[in-house]
């Protein structure tokens, strides 16, 4: 995609690692980011403001859909602080579907040419899984068995509106996983 081509860009971002239990009182919604993967965080923004994994910089996500648990938005502010992307946190995320995560993506500005979506799996995995046509077996193929933590998939979308993307029709600009630097 080229300045002012047609098309969206869709970046799918699974939450860096989190403790596995919140602190006292807390809830799953609460659980923070490791140190580790805060680490994995930052290097993602690092890697978004240095060489973009080999993507044009039109191609960089100008608003990041979150979940607003605890270590999407940590790992959304550490990713995103790089380019910097606006945060638009989504509480519908939290336990989307992937359905449900495209229903958010349809609610973006058309002004907004890539959005990143930070999230929790299984959801991302399986919205990653779904954005490319099942008759395309490579395009399936480029996306791993397992979505990592801190993992991203970039996809471009043949759509002028984001209110018109529809799941199987993405192609695959790029599948990433820590470590990032």
């Amino acid at each position: 995609m080229t300045a002012g081509s047609p098309g969206r860009v869709l970046w799918l971002v699974r939450h860096a690692t989190a403790v596995p239990d919140p602190r006292a009182g807390g809830s799953d919604h609460d659980r923070l980011l490791t140190p580790s993967g805060r680490r994995d965080a930052e290097a993602l923004g690092r890697r978004l403001a240095g060489d973009r994994f080999g993507l044009a910089v039109v191609d960089l996500p100008t608003v990041a859909l979150c979940s607003t648990a605890r270590r999407t938005v940590q790992t959304a502010e550490a990713a995103g602080a790089a380019i910097p992307a606006e945060l638009d946190l989504r509480p519908a995320l939290y336990r989307a579907t992937p359905d449900e995560l495209l229903d958010e993506v349809r609610t973006v500005d058309d002004g907004v040419s890539a959005v990143m979506v930070v999230g929790h799996n299984p959801t991302i995995h399986r919205a990653a899984l779904g954005m490319v046509a099942e008759r395309d077996p490579d395009e399936r193929g480029a996306m791993p068995d397992r979505f990592p933590t801190c993992g991203v998939a970039v996809y471009r979308l043949p759509v002028e509106r984001w209110r018109d993307v529809a799941a199987g029709s993405g192609t695959v600009a790029g599948c990433f996983a820590p470590p990032f630097d």
